[in-house]
Protein backbone atom coordinates (compact mmCIF):
# COMPACT_ATOMS: atom_id res chain seq x y z
CA UNK A 1 0.00 0.00 0.00
CA UNK A 2 2.71 2.45 0.92
CA UNK A 3 2.80 5.50 3.16
CA UNK A 4 2.42 9.11 2.06
CA UNK A 5 4.84 11.71 3.45
CA UNK A 6 3.99 15.39 2.97
CA UNK A 7 5.63 18.74 3.64
CA UNK A 8 4.05 22.21 3.58
CA UNK A 9 6.55 25.01 2.94
CA UNK A 10 5.10 28.48 3.40
CA UNK A 11 5.84 32.03 4.52
CA UNK A 12 5.09 32.30 8.23
CA UNK A 13 3.51 35.58 9.37
CA UNK A 14 5.27 36.83 12.49
CA UNK A 15 3.04 36.60 15.55
CA UNK A 16 -0.15 36.02 13.55
CA UNK A 17 -1.54 32.69 14.70
CA UNK A 18 -4.89 32.99 12.93
CA UNK A 19 -3.30 33.83 9.56
CA UNK A 20 -0.83 30.95 9.78
CA UNK A 21 -3.48 28.43 10.81
CA UNK A 22 -5.63 29.63 7.91
CA UNK A 23 -2.78 28.86 5.49
CA UNK A 24 -2.57 25.32 6.80
CA UNK A 25 -6.36 24.97 6.69
CA UNK A 26 -6.30 25.90 3.00
CA UNK A 27 -4.16 22.87 2.09
CA UNK A 28 -6.16 20.43 4.21
CA UNK A 29 -7.62 18.61 1.22
CA UNK A 30 -4.11 17.92 -0.11
CA UNK A 31 -3.10 15.87 2.93
CA UNK A 32 -3.37 12.17 2.01
CA UNK A 33 -5.59 10.22 4.39
CA UNK A 34 -3.50 8.03 6.65
CA UNK A 35 -0.29 9.87 5.74
CA UNK A 36 2.11 12.13 7.60
CA UNK A 37 2.38 15.93 7.30
CA UNK A 38 5.33 17.94 8.61
CA UNK A 39 4.96 21.70 9.13
CA UNK A 40 7.83 24.21 9.56
CA UNK A 41 9.32 25.05 12.94
CA UNK A 42 7.21 27.59 14.87
CA UNK A 43 4.74 27.43 11.98
CA UNK A 44 2.01 29.21 13.93
CA UNK A 45 3.87 32.39 14.88
CA UNK A 46 7.58 32.44 14.01
CA UNK A 47 10.13 33.75 16.49
CA UNK A 48 8.13 36.76 17.69
CA UNK A 49 10.17 37.13 20.86
CA UNK A 50 8.55 40.30 22.32
CA UNK A 51 5.18 38.51 22.27
CA UNK A 52 6.31 34.94 22.89
CA UNK A 53 4.76 34.65 26.35
CA UNK A 54 1.41 35.83 24.99
CA UNK A 55 1.67 33.48 22.02
CA UNK A 56 2.41 30.56 24.32
CA UNK A 57 -0.79 31.37 26.22
CA UNK A 58 -2.66 30.80 22.94
CA UNK A 59 -1.08 27.37 22.44
CA UNK A 60 -4.34 25.53 23.15
CA UNK A 61 -5.88 27.09 20.04
CA UNK A 62 -3.02 25.67 17.96
CA UNK A 63 -3.19 22.26 19.63
CA UNK A 64 -6.95 22.06 19.05
CA UNK A 65 -6.46 23.01 15.40
CA UNK A 66 -3.83 20.31 14.86
CA UNK A 67 -5.95 17.74 16.64
CA UNK A 68 -8.95 18.47 14.43
CA UNK A 69 -6.84 18.44 11.27
CA UNK A 70 -5.24 15.14 12.23
CA UNK A 71 -8.60 13.59 13.05
CA UNK A 72 -10.28 14.75 9.83
CA UNK A 73 -7.46 13.45 7.62
CA UNK A 74 -6.78 10.36 9.77
CA UNK A 75 -3.17 11.48 9.53
CA UNK A 76 -0.06 12.11 11.59
CA UNK A 77 0.55 15.87 11.88
CA UNK A 78 3.76 17.33 13.31
CA UNK A 79 4.82 20.93 13.94
CA UNK A 80 6.51 23.01 16.64
CA UNK A 81 5.12 25.84 18.74
CA UNK A 82 5.98 27.73 21.94
CA UNK A 83 4.75 25.84 25.01
CA UNK A 84 5.11 26.94 28.61
CA UNK A 85 5.69 24.48 31.42
CA UNK A 86 6.02 25.99 34.86
CA UNK A 87 7.88 29.26 34.37
CA UNK A 88 9.86 28.06 31.33
CA UNK A 89 9.22 28.36 27.61
CA UNK A 90 10.07 25.51 25.25
CA UNK A 91 10.20 25.22 21.47
CA UNK A 92 8.19 22.01 21.33
CA UNK A 93 7.31 19.63 18.53
CA UNK A 94 3.92 18.00 18.95
CA UNK A 95 2.79 14.78 17.27
CA UNK A 96 -0.90 14.17 16.57
CA UNK A 97 -2.07 10.82 15.25
CA UNK A 98 -5.71 10.51 14.13
CA UNK A 99 -6.62 13.43 16.38
CA UNK A 100 -4.75 12.33 19.50
CA UNK A 101 -1.68 14.06 20.93
CA UNK A 102 0.68 11.09 21.26
CA UNK A 103 4.05 12.77 21.88
CA UNK A 104 5.95 15.97 22.51
CA UNK A 105 9.61 16.61 21.76
CA UNK A 106 11.28 19.79 23.02
CA UNK A 107 14.22 21.41 21.26
CA UNK A 108 17.51 20.48 22.89
CA UNK A 109 20.11 22.49 20.93
CA UNK A 110 18.92 26.11 20.80
CA UNK A 111 20.24 28.37 18.03
CA UNK A 112 22.43 31.18 19.43
CA UNK A 113 22.35 33.27 16.24
CA UNK A 114 18.58 33.71 16.59
CA UNK A 115 18.92 34.35 20.36
CA UNK A 116 16.86 31.28 21.20
CA UNK A 117 18.73 30.61 24.48
CA UNK A 118 17.65 34.03 25.76
CA UNK A 119 13.97 33.15 25.47
CA UNK A 120 13.64 29.36 25.46
CA UNK A 121 14.90 26.63 27.76
CA UNK A 122 16.47 23.46 26.31
CA UNK A 123 14.98 20.09 27.13
CA UNK A 124 16.85 16.94 28.13
CA UNK A 125 18.70 14.65 25.72
CA UNK A 126 16.20 11.93 26.65
CA UNK A 127 13.58 13.88 24.66
CA UNK A 128 15.34 12.63 21.51
CA UNK A 129 13.56 9.32 21.00
CA UNK A 130 11.71 7.20 18.47
CA UNK A 131 7.93 7.68 18.43
CA UNK A 132 5.59 4.94 17.22
CA UNK A 133 2.90 6.28 14.87
CA UNK A 134 0.46 4.81 12.36
CA UNK A 135 2.76 6.17 9.62
CA UNK A 136 5.86 4.44 10.98
CA UNK A 137 8.60 4.87 13.57
CA UNK A 138 9.52 8.55 13.54
CA UNK A 139 12.14 10.73 15.17
CA UNK A 140 12.21 14.53 15.28
CA UNK A 141 15.29 16.74 14.92
CA UNK A 142 14.44 20.43 15.19
CA UNK A 143 16.19 22.84 12.78
CA UNK A 144 19.69 23.68 14.18
CA UNK A 145 19.89 20.17 15.66
CA UNK A 146 20.37 18.65 12.21
CA UNK A 147 23.97 19.92 12.42
CA UNK A 148 24.59 17.47 15.30
CA UNK A 149 24.55 13.89 14.08
CA UNK A 150 24.38 12.56 17.63
CA UNK A 151 20.62 13.10 17.41
CA UNK A 152 20.08 11.18 14.19
CA UNK A 153 22.60 8.48 15.14
CA UNK A 154 20.75 7.91 18.41
CA UNK A 155 17.45 7.62 16.55
CA UNK A 156 19.04 5.15 14.14
CA UNK A 157 20.17 2.95 17.03
CA UNK A 158 16.55 2.92 18.23
CA UNK A 159 15.26 1.75 14.85
CA UNK A 160 13.87 4.96 13.39
CA UNK A 161 12.31 4.71 9.92
CA UNK A 162 11.44 8.36 9.19
CA UNK A 163 13.36 11.39 10.47
CA UNK A 164 11.47 14.71 10.58
CA UNK A 165 13.24 18.08 10.44
CA UNK A 166 10.93 21.06 11.06
CA UNK A 167 12.91 24.26 10.48
CA UNK A 168 13.10 28.04 10.22
CA UNK A 169 16.46 28.09 8.44
CA UNK A 170 17.88 31.34 7.07
CA UNK A 171 18.42 31.75 3.35
CA UNK A 172 22.12 32.60 3.74
CA UNK A 173 22.70 29.06 5.04
CA UNK A 174 20.37 27.32 2.59
CA UNK A 175 23.12 25.22 0.97
CA UNK A 176 24.02 23.86 4.42
CA UNK A 177 20.40 22.82 4.94
CA UNK A 178 20.21 21.03 1.60
CA UNK A 179 23.41 19.07 2.21
CA UNK A 180 22.78 18.28 5.89
CA UNK A 181 19.24 16.97 5.44
CA UNK A 182 20.14 14.72 2.53
CA UNK A 183 23.30 13.53 4.28
CA UNK A 184 21.38 12.56 7.43
CA UNK A 185 19.07 10.40 5.30
CA UNK A 186 22.05 8.67 3.69
CA UNK A 187 24.10 8.11 6.85
CA UNK A 188 21.16 6.79 8.91
CA UNK A 189 19.64 4.88 5.96
CA UNK A 190 16.25 6.36 6.81
CA UNK A 191 13.58 8.36 5.08
CA UNK A 192 13.95 12.03 5.97
CA UNK A 193 11.49 14.87 5.47
CA UNK A 194 12.47 18.50 6.01
CA UNK A 195 9.96 21.34 6.22
CA UNK A 196 11.44 24.84 6.20
CA UNK A 197 9.64 28.16 6.06
CA UNK A 198 10.17 30.41 3.08
CA UNK A 199 10.37 34.16 2.52
CA UNK A 200 10.56 37.03 4.99
CA UNK A 201 9.24 36.65 8.51
CA UNK A 202 9.93 39.74 10.55
CA UNK A 203 13.43 40.88 9.62
CA UNK A 204 14.71 37.45 8.61
CA UNK A 205 14.46 35.78 5.20
CA UNK A 206 14.11 32.02 5.33
CA UNK A 207 15.45 29.70 2.69
CA UNK A 208 12.90 27.05 1.78
CA UNK A 209 14.69 24.01 0.30
CA UNK A 210 12.21 21.63 1.91
CA UNK A 211 12.51 18.05 0.75
CA UNK A 212 11.71 14.37 1.08
CA UNK A 213 14.63 11.92 0.82
CA UNK A 214 14.89 8.14 0.63
CA UNK A 215 17.22 5.93 2.73
CA UNK A 216 19.40 5.73 -0.41
CA UNK A 217 19.61 9.51 -0.57
CA UNK A 218 17.29 9.91 -3.54
CA UNK A 219 15.39 13.19 -3.78
CA UNK A 220 11.74 12.12 -3.80
CA UNK A 221 10.37 15.69 -3.67
CA UNK A 222 11.98 19.12 -3.33
CA UNK A 223 11.00 22.81 -3.30
CA UNK A 224 13.73 25.45 -3.55
CA UNK A 225 11.54 28.54 -3.19
CA UNK A 226 7.93 29.59 -2.83
CA UNK A 227 4.89 28.18 -1.12
CA UNK A 228 4.87 24.46 -1.88
CA UNK A 229 3.07 21.31 -0.83
CA UNK A 230 5.19 18.21 -1.40
CA UNK A 231 4.08 14.59 -1.23
CA UNK A 232 5.87 11.31 -1.84
CA UNK A 233 4.56 7.76 -1.56
CA UNK A 234 7.09 5.53 0.19
CA UNK A 235 7.57 1.87 1.04
CA UNK A 236 8.85 1.52 4.60
CA UNK A 237 10.35 -1.86 3.72
CA UNK A 238 12.95 0.06 1.72
CA UNK A 239 14.56 1.04 5.03
CA UNK A 240 15.47 -2.58 5.81
CA UNK A 241 16.46 -3.31 2.22
CA UNK A 242 19.00 -0.48 2.25
CA UNK A 243 20.29 -1.37 5.72
CA UNK A 244 20.74 -5.01 4.73
CA UNK A 245 22.48 -4.03 1.49
CA UNK A 246 25.04 -1.81 3.24
CA UNK A 247 25.30 -2.80 6.92
CA UNK A 248 26.42 0.14 9.05
CA UNK A 249 27.11 -0.08 12.78
CA UNK A 250 25.79 2.64 15.08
Amino acid sequence: MGTFLSVFQFQVELGNISANLKKVEEIKSLIPEGGLLLLPEMFCCGFDYPNMEKLAQASQEVLDFLSTLSKERKAVIVGTLPLKEGNKLYNTAVVFDSGKLIAKRGKIELFPLYKEPQYFSPTEESDNRVIETTAGKIGIVICFEVRFNRFTNSLRREGVQIILVPAMWGIERREHFKVLTRARAIETQSFLIASNSWGKTGKTTFGGASGIYSPWGEILAFAEDGESFLTAKIDLEEVERVRNKIPVRF
